[in-house]
Order: structure tokens, then C-alpha cells, then sequence
């Protein structure tokens, strides 16, 4: 035999002999044949006659040592996705490295052990492709847009034209002469790994950016059709005539229109009990795994076509969500290593080499990659993307993971791909993995340094626009609450407010990147990810909102459910916030009142929130909700009562943030508002250095301006008073609060920032909530004010207000006049509010 045949034949001769092997080659038909002996003994002590760990332990050696050296690549390149590392420990493993070694190979994977390792490994692959098809819903392509449908075919039609002829290139390879060996290598370069994909957007914060949501919904359509060529694929070339398909198409037909009725009418059948549902049902669906990929085995497929269509049956829910969580860590964390070393195996470099020029495999390898880029890259620039965020889409469509490793290794199993074709596309696989992380973190950050964020603060929004608020929600718990503040944030026609209210749900634990969702389900784009399984919080949060949302038409709601681990979910929100523009992101505070009276705190809300406000784009208010929601109505009424607010003002920038919120509430009817303002006396002078009393002084007159217009827009208002007080330390602040503020429902505070020295060393003494202020913290341990919610407003960062400065500077410069508001005249200084409770006349 010559040429690739007896090459072929000899690294196969190589690959299995071993000691206890008897092999045998029939030169005429090229048939090899390897027959394993074992050396028999009466001997009734098993290790004086062999050694027990060769027959015992191969395939758990095998794979410790496969999840062992994963987490050790993982923790070396934690850069590059987690495929990465696994797919370079099959490599590792293979005949290029730690297989070559014969004493490596013999107690990690004998021959004579093959059927029984590949059986396992199959198991694996089935239970993993389940998974796959649990967390997918169809019923999303119906709202995915144009553009990411004409990225996806695009993104499928010409890698199949690539794959083709680039596949002629290989040596003795024709597509006319091999057309199914073609036809793998095309289908796996149309492969983007839905999984892999949503994992890579949310580690780099793409998630919710246009280039991500493209990506995501174009890889949902491209993993579907990857999986029906497959489905073709393998029924044809198992069978005689085309018509050999026909079973597994009825077998798909009976799932979807037959059995997915059976079990959605099953499983809501007892779903009544709360959603708790006995192991019998968890370990019923898992035997059905095996026997739906039992059946299309039987019909002439490949056993986990079956396991995937009998998760993409499987009813949303609770029940869904306990399988993913006793199977996600374990299937892709345990199983699913000896599929990489299965690869790994059968990978040698060596042969990408034989009878083609070095430089020729660089070429196909250039090839397998740009197919996807370019068409990524046409697409973007079809629809007036900017080019690097043309160039990252392509780049990200080029995210490969288990299933194109799946469809090469169902190539090499029905012979239509050799060892040549299988060791390079491995390589093309793992050269776009390593470019499918960096080039878009690059692309995107670099077209996102050049588009400058707007400033956005309440104080500086005009009076009749849309005000955008971010309202995050971690449980039904913070619902009510910040619902009902929002109620009283005074929406009109002419100054409507938009909600985007975002579902947070933790992450931390969890190994499979499809469980994250960013749902947003009436976007008028379409532009939409796969719906969470187990979403029933998110399904109650949204349906009040949108209830909420019919009662006030000036209030407008877009619900979002945004899946992170909390040590990112701030990155998370703020990306959210930038993209949306939002002026304002209302959080609620990690510690709430139980039933029995007692503090519940969760120290892992606590981290999100000092993340926001050290991090945000934009003004943050921290919720302390106590019932404000059980005084909207008086009992055996239909008309609201009216609510007592307190706006406790001690200067800064965070004061008059959170007091320019307080003036918008006063607007409605049902608020009444008393300002109280607090100023530095004699002795709190006293105590300050000359700096500091300049500082007092400029703070002082940033505030009178912005104050006596305030008033002015006010006075015709009643339902708002002003009060003065002069204190000298934080302590005087209270004990004033206390006598002055009297029973109020809601307190509105600044979080601080830039208060006076001796107001700030009085408070700070109170408590140690740090994210809350001197003031705020104090209010929230106060015996007058623990029955009252409470609001603590931050402002945009004070670096943000500083290079606001500096743009001032450069437009002066430039010699452009800055436009002043007529309210901001030292002339308004002198106006009085003939409304303030201490009038001696009003008394």
C-alpha cells in the first residue's frame, strides 16, 4: 500500500500496539486486526498473576487527570474561554504529548478498554446535548430580528461555500470524489456555540450591547441548523436512499406534537403544590434521556439527536430548573472531560503535515477562520455598524464549543473524515477560540471609549422630559416598595417617566452560560434571548408591572431579567444603564425587616450596591422600604391618603440630588414636603480651619442658588415648607430631626458626599452602613424614624461634575459662552417663602 492509505495504516498500527496485543494486517483488503491475550492463572491472588490497576482503574485515572489538568489551564489562561483549556488538556493527552508515553497510555486508556470508555464518554455527550435542548426555546425565533436572521445566513451559506473548497486543498481530498468528508468540514465551520457564546458576551460585558444581541440571536439560528444538517447527515449516510430519514423525522414529529402535550399536561397537572415536585419525576425525565437517544439510534441516527429533542420538549418551570441544577455542574464538569481526551487522542499534528506544504495548511487554517468574520463583518457594515464592532461580531461568530467537536467526531466515526482533515480542523477550532475573546474585548472597548457619556443627574435634566429610571429587584420582596415610590415620582404627559425594571438573579455556582437571559420581551426589535427556565419571580415581577403599567399611562415599564454573579452584576447594571441612558438607578438596601421584626441581611446585595456606587454611570438611590406601600390607601376607602415626606438638607452635591427628587414627588397630589435645612453654627465654624471655612462658604453659595430656585418654582406649590436650622455637630442634626421632622412616611437624605467636617464626626459614630452616608446611616438606626422608609441619594461621581468643570474651561477658552439659568442670579438669593412653618406670621 502507498500514499495516505498505508500512512494511514501505519500510524493506526502505531496507535494500537502495545504489550499483550497480537496484531495482524491483511495487506490485500487493508484490514488490521489487534487481538488482546491476558495471561490465565489458577491462582486465586489477582495481583501476583497482573497488575489490577491496568484492568480496574484506566478510565477513572483517565479522568482525574483530565478534570485536574482543565482546572490548572483554566486558572493559568482565565482569559481565554473555558473550551479553550479544555480542549488543550485533550491535546495534552493525546499521542502528541502525555500519550506518547507507553506507561502513560497503558493505565490511562488500553485498547482492550476502548468500547467501554467511548460507551461512558457517549453517556456524556447524550446528557450534555439534553442539557443543550433544556434551555433552549424555539419559540424565540419568532422574535429575533432582520438583521441577526440575515447574519445567521449569511453566517451559515458562506462557510459552506469556504468549507467546500477549501477541503479541496487538502491533499487527495475532492469534494466531488468525498462529498460527505466536505460536507462535515463545512458543516462544522457554520457551528457558533450558542452556550460558549453567551458565557463569552456576559464575562465581557456584551450582553445587552447591539453587537451582542446580533451574535446571541444569530447563534441561536445557526445551532439550529447546524443540528439538522447533522440529523440529515447522519440518517442519509446510515442508510441506502434518502428515504432512510424518515424515520427519525417521525420520531421528531411524535415528540414535539405528541409527547411535549403529554408532559406539559402532566407536569401542570401537579404543579399545584407549589412547584415542589418528587425525585420520581427528575429521575423518570433523566431515563428518558437514555431512551430517546436508545430510539434514534434505533431509527439509524445518533443517539443524543434524541436526548436534545427531548430536552427542548420538556416543559418551562420549576421542574426544569431542578434537573439543570443537579445535572449542569455535574454532566459538563465530570462527563464531559473524557470527551476532550477522546478527542485529544485522536489528534496527532503530525499528521496535518503529510504531502501538503507547511504553508499551505496556514492557508486552510486562515481560511476555517475568516468564513464566519467575513460574513459577520458584511453584515455589520449592511446595517451601519462601525467596523470594529463589524470585525468583533465576526470574530464572535466564530465561537466553537462541544458540538463542533461532536459533529468532526461523528465525521471520523462514519470514516468521511481522516486523520489529516480531523488534526486540522481541531487547530482551526483552537485558533478561533484563542481570537474569539481578545479581538472583540478590544473592538468593543476601543468603540466604546470614543462614545462619551453624557453626564446624567437628576439636577441636570430638563423639567419637561422623560426621566429614565433603572429599578433593580432581586425578590418579589423589594417589589411593592419600590413600586409604590415610584407611583409617587410624579409621571405627567409632559415629563413621562420610563422603567426599566431588572430581575436580578445570582449566577454563583452555576457552569453553563445559557442559564444567563436578558429578556426583554416586547422590544419592538425582536432582538431577544431564550427565556430563563424557573423564572417564576421574573414571571410575577413582570406581570405586576405590566398591570402597574395600565393603571398609569404617563409610566412606562420594560422589564428585563438580567442573570449574573454578584461579584459582576454591577458591571452588569451599569452597562444596562449606559445603553438605556438612564438618569437614575434605584436600589434597594441589603437589610429587611422579617416577619418576626428581625434584620435579614444579604451581604452579597450589599457588595452590588457599594459596586454602583463607587462604579455608576449615573445617580444612585439606595431604598429602605418599611411599609411605604401600606399607606397608599386609607381602610374602607378608595381615595388615597395623604403622604408626609421629610427632606433633611445638610449641603453638597448628594443633597441636592436627592433634594431635586424630593421637589419632583411634591408635585403629586397625594405628597406633602417639608425641607429641612440644616447649616453650620458658631461653634461648628469654630471648629473649622481656614480651608475649611472658605470650602463651607463656596458649598454655601452652590447651595443658596440652587435652593432659592427651587423655591421660587415652588411657591405657588402649599404642599411643600421650608424650615432652617443652625446646628453644630451631628448629634444636634438628630435631636433637631427628631423635634422638627415629627411622623413622616418617607425620609429623603444625600448619601453625604462633600458634607462639612463637624456635621460628618458627629454622624459618623451612629452605624456602620457605610453605603448609606453619616446621615443616612444615622436615620436608619434612629428610634423616631425606624417605622419610616428611607431614601439615600448619591449623585453622578464627583470626578464626573470635576471634568464637567474642565469641559467649561476648554469651551471659555475656545471663546464659547456657557448658557447660566436665570435662577442661579445671586438676585433670588433674597427671596422669601412666605410658606416656612417657623413664619411667625403663618403662625
Amino acid at each position: 500500500m502507498e500514499g495516505p492509505d498505508a500512512a494511514e495504516l501505519k500510524y493506526k498500527a502505531m496507535e494500537i500496539y502495545f504489550t499483550g496485543y497480537t496484531i495482524s494486517v491483511d495487506m490485500s483488503s487493508g484490514v488490521l486486526t489487534a487481538c488482546s491475550y491476558e495471561a490465565v492463572s489458577n491462582s486465586t491472588t489477582l495481583w501476583q498473576i497482573s497488575n489490577p490497576f491496568i484492568g480496574a482503574t484506566p478510565f477513572a485515572t483517565n479522568l482525574c487527570t483530565a478534570i485536574l489538568l482543565i482546572q490548572l489551564l483554566f486558572l493559568l489562561f482565565h482569559r481565554f474561554p473555558r473550551f479553550f483549556s479544555e480542549l488543550i488538556t485533550g491535546i495534552l493527552m493525546g499521542p502528541m504529548m502525555f500519550g506518547a508515553n507507553a506507561l502513560f497510555s497503558e493505565y490511562t486508556h488500553p485498547m482492550k478498554q476502548t468500547g467501554a470508555t467511548e460507551t461512558l464518554i457517549n453517556l456524556g455527550v447524550i446528557y450534555y446535548m439534553f442539557l443543550v435542548g433544556l434551555q433552549m426555546d424555539l419559540t424565540t425565533i419568532r422574535r429575533i430580528s432582520k438583521g441577526a436572521w440575515g447574519n445567521a445566513l449569511l453566517g451559515i451559506l458562506l462557510p459552506l461555500v469556504i468549507g467546500a473548497g477549501s477541503f479541496h486543498l487538502l491533499p487527495g481530498k475532492n469534494p466531488i470524489s468525498n462529498p460527505l468528508g466536505a460536507w462535515f468540514w463545512s458543516v462544522v465551520l457554520t457551528v457558533t456555540s450558542f452556550p460558549d457564546l453567551a458565557r463569552i458576551l456576559s464575562d465581557l460585558k456584551l450582553l445587552r450591547t447591539e453587537v451582542g444581541q446580533m451574535a446571541i440571536s444569530s447563534a441561536f439560528v445557526s445551532d439550529i441548523a447546524s443540528w439538522s444538517f447533522l440529523v440529515v447527515t447522519i440518517a442519509i449516510s446510515n442508510g441506502k436512499s434518502h428515504a432512510f430519514i424518515l424515520p427519525t423525522l417521525l420520531f421528531i414529529l411524535f415528540c414535539w406534537f405528541v409527547l411535549r402535550p403529554v408532559l406539559s399536561h402532566v407536569i401542570e397537572k401537579d404543579s399545584s403544590n407549589g412547584g415542589n415536585y418528587s425525585d420520581l419525576y427528575i429521575y423518570s425525565i433523566l431515563t428518558g434521556v437514555v431512551a430517546c437517544g436508545f430510539i434514534t439510534d434505533a431509527c439509524g441516527s445518533h443517539s443524543m439527536i434524541g436526548a436534545f429533542m427531548f430536552g427542548l420538549i420538556i416543559p418551562d418551570g420549576e421542574l426544569g430548573r431542578r434537573i439543570m441544577e443537579k445535572l449542569e455542574d455535574f454532566v459538563p464538569g465530570i462527563m464531559l472531560p473524557a470527551f476532550f481526551v477522546l478527542t485529544g487522542t485522536r489528534c496527532n499534528i503530525v499528521d496535518m503535515f503529510y504531502q501538503i506544504n507547511h504553508f499551505a495548511v496556514l492557508g486552510i487554517l486562515v481560511l476555517a477562520c475568516i468564513a464566519k468574520i467575513t460574513s459577520g463583518f458584511l453584515v455589520a457594515m449592511y446595517y451601519g455598524m462601525p467596523a470594529r464592532e463589524g470585525v468583533a461580531l465576526g470574530v464572535l461568530m466564530n465561537t466553537k464549543g462541544v458540538l463542533a467537536l461532536i459533529i468532526l467526531n461523528v465525521g471520523r466515526d462514519m470514516k468521511a473524515v481522516d486523520n489529516q482533515t480531523f488534526a486540522i480542523m481541531v487547530m482551526a477550532i483552537l485558533l478561533m477560540t484563542i481570537l474569539v475573546k481578545p479581538i472583540p474585548h478590544w473592538a468593543c472597548k476601543t468603540t466604546k471609549h470614543f462614545r462619551r457619556y453624557k453626564l446624567r443627574t437628576l439636577q441636570e435634566s430638563k423639567l419637561n422630559s422623560e426621566l429614565r429610571i433603572l429599578a433593580c429587584i432581586h425578590t418579589t420582596r423589594n417589589l411593592s416598595g419600590i413600586l409604590n415610590l415610584l407611583e409617587l415620582s410624579n409621571a405627567t404627559e409632559k415629563s413621562p417617566i420610563c422603567v426599566f425594571a431588572a430581575c436580578l438573579v445570582d449566577l454563583s455556582g452555576r457552569t453553563n452560560a445559557m442559564v444567563i437571559v436578558h429578556d426583554d420581551n416586547r422590544n419592538s426589535s425582536g432582538q431577544n434571548y431564550p427565556a430563563n427556565r424557573g423564572r417564576s419571580d421574573a414571571d410575577q415581577i413582570i406581570s405586576t408591572l405590566e398591570s402597574y403599567e395600565r393603571r398609569n399611562k404617563s409610566m412606562s415599564f420594560l422589564p428585563l431579567t438580567v442573570v449574573s454573579p454578584y461579584t459582576s452584576m454591577h458591571e452588569d447594571i451599569n452597562n444596562l444603564a449606559e445603553d438605556k441612558r438612564v438618569t437614575f438607578i434605584l436600589i434597594p438596601f441589603h437589610k429587611q425587616s422579617g416577619a418576626d421584626a428581625t434584620q435579614q441581611e444579604n451581604s452579597s446585595i450589599r457588595l452590588v450596591n457599594q459596586n454602583l456606587l463607587i462604579k455608576s454611570p449615573c445617580s444612585v438611590g439606595i431604598f429602605i422600604d418599611r411599609g411605604l406601600s401600606l399607606k397608599i390607601y386609607n381602610e374602607g376607602s378608595h381615595r388615597r391618603e395623604k403622604l408626609n415626606f421629610a427632606m433633611f438638607f445638610t449641603g453638597g452635591h448628594d443633597d441636592r440630588e436627592a433634594l431635586t427628587y424630593a421637589c419632583r414627588m411634591a408635585g403629586s397630589l397625594n405628597v406633602s414636603l417639608q425641607v429641612i435645612r440644616f447649616f453650620p453654627g458658631k461653634e461648628a465654624i469654630e471648629m473649622m480651619s481656614m480651608e475649611e471655612e472658605v470650602e463651607c462658604e463656596n458649598q454655601r453659595f452652590a447651595d443658596d442658588t440652587y435652593l432659592n430656585g427651587l423655591r421660587f418654582m415652588t411657591m405657588c406649590n402649599p404642599s411643600v415648607t421650608w424650615v432652617e436650622k443652625s446646628v453644630n455637630s451631628g448629634d444636634e442634626i438628630i435631636i433637631a430631626a427628631k423635634d422638627l421632622a415629627g411622623e413622616h412616611d418617607l425620609y429623603l437624605v444625600g448619601r453625604g458626599q462633600g458634607m462639612i467636617k463637624p456635621f460628618a464626626l458627629g454622624l459618623s459614630e451612629w452605624g456602620d452602613c457605610e453605603e448609606l452616608g453619616p446621615l443616612g446611616d444615622s436615620l436608619s438606626t434612629s428610634d423616631f424614624a425606624q417605622h419610616a422608609s428611607i431614601l439615600v441619594v448619591q449623585q453622578h461621581s464627583v470626578s464626573a461634575m470635576k471634568n464637567k468643570g474642565i469641559q467649561q474651561q476648554d469651551q471659555e477658552k475656545a471663546g464659547l459662552e456657557t448658557w447660566n439659568s436665570p435662577l442661579s442670579s445671586r438676585d433670588l438669593l433674597n427671596i422669601v417663602n412666605h410658606r416656612k412653618k417657623n413664619d411667625e406670621e403663618d403662625d
